[in-house]
This record gives structure tokens, C-alpha cells and sequence, in this order.
């Protein structure tokens, strides 16, 4: 019986050998992005909770080392994705002692967070490829221009009405536009 059809079963021992067999690679691979070896556990955690979790739907004509190896990239990502936003925040709140615009345990930032990707999945396809390439790729305007075949003046206006399209839908939302603005919206 081979691997996956086994994990399909629920097998254990299958699970184990699964384990067995990636478990060290994946923690190492996963090390690489974090200086805590606590977060590349983490990571090793999640992704065997996620095999273990949609085992029945794992195809033997894939292969299971690229599956493996893609939910452990995207697992590092979002972390990195969820540090970043935490330490932006931390540090936007150092930076704004007197701006009382939210209490610490009023502050649900996975909520915000949530909020911010919201209001970026409602922009339009080619705005919303524009201010992605520029908030988390970190790709210059001209860059942008360049790998989209598009003007400056374009990819300038794009981001301006992105940027007006993402504080709108966060102020609907409840949320401070100004608040926002600051810790989302801002080219580091």
C-alpha cells in the first residue's frame, strides 16, 4: 500500500513514516527564515496538522514532496506576513504615544489585519496587482511600470486611488482611517 493511499486510511504508522521521512528537512528548511527554532517547530507543527487535515484529499499522482514543501513555504510566509504587521504596529504605537486611537486590549490585530486584506481583495484586478507589487513585493514604481507595461504616471495613479479605495473600505468597516493609513498604507 503506498503512502498516501495509507494516509487516506488514517493510518498512523503512515502518518509516522510521513513524519519520519520529512519531519528533520522540513524543520531545518523552516529554520532558515527565523532565528527561534521555536517558530521552525511551529511551522513543522502546522504543516503536519494540514497533511493530517486534508489527507483525504492528497492525490498519489502529485507529488508528495512538492505538496509538503509548498504548504511549508506558505506556512513561513504568512508568518513572516503576520510578524511583519505585528511589528508594524508595535512600532507605529512607539512612534505615537499621545494618539490614543485604540486601547491595546480593545486591539484584535488579527481582526485589522483580516480588515486590510479585505479591503484589498475589493480593488479592481490590475489595482490591486499594482499595490501588491508595491507593498509586499517592495518594487519600485518604475519597476512596477516595467513588468506590467504600463506608464509611471499608470501605476502613480493606480496607487493613489488604491490606497483612497483601502482607507474608504476600512473607515465602512469601523476601523480609523488614520489608524490604518499609518500602519498599512506607508512605503518603509
Amino acid at each position: 500500500m503506498d503512502l498516501v493511499h495509507a494516509l487516506k486510511s488514517g493510518s498512523e504508522a503512515a502518518f509516522r513514516q510521513l513524519f519520519d521521512t520529512y519531519g528533520k528537512r522540513l524543520f531545518h528548511f523552516s529554520k532558515a527564515y527565523f532565528h527561534d527554532p521555536m517558530d521552525a517547530e511551529e511551522i513543522v507543527q502546522e504543516v503536519f496538522m494540514k497533511i493530517w487535515n486534508v489527507r483525504n484529499d492528497l492525490s498519489s499522482q502529485k507529488s508528495l514532496d512538492a505538496y509538503i514543501f509548498t504548504i511549508a513555504k506558505n506556512a513561513i510566509l504568512n508568518t513572516i506576513r503576520k510578524t511583519k504587521s505585528e511589528q508594524l504596529y508595535l512600532t507605529w504605537a512607539q512612534l505615537n504615544p499621545g494618539k490614543n486611537i485604540l486601547l491595546e486590549e480593545e486591539l484584535d490585530f488579527n481582526e485589522l489585519n483580516r480588515a486590510y486584506r479585505k479591503a484589498i481583495d475589493t480593488l479592481s484586478p490590475k489595482r490591486k496587482e499594482v499595490f501588491l507589487l508595491s507593498r509586499d513585493k517592495n518594487l519600485s514604481y518604475t519597476e512596477i511600470a516595467h513588468k506590467m507595461g504600463i506608464s509611471v504616471k499608470t501605476v502613480e495613479n493606480q496607487m493613489t486611488a488604491a490606497l483612497a479605495d483601502i482607507r474608504k473600505y476600512l473607515v465602512t468597516s469601523g476601523f480609523s482611517g488614520l489608524f490604518f493609513f499609518e500602519l498599512f498604507c506607508k512605503k518603509n
